[in-house]
């Protein structure tokens, strides 16, 4: 079953920048800013994605 969830979920960093990237999103959008939204997510995104790599 661990075996099952990890690769369900991946490991906790994982789930950290997919948990930052969401929250992110939603403020956006709620304040108002989801034009802005479009440019900043995936510049965050491979932000996440470095910093996963470089463990």
């Amino acid at each position: 079953m661990g075996a099952f969830l990890k690769t369900l979920f991946g490991d906790a960093r994982n789930v950290a920048v997919v948990t930052v990237l969401l929250a992110m999103e939603v403020v956006l959008v709620r304040v108002g800013h989801g034009g802005e939204a479009i440019l900043v997510v995936p510049a965050a995104t491979l932000a996440g994605v470095t910093w996963l790599a470089l463990r």
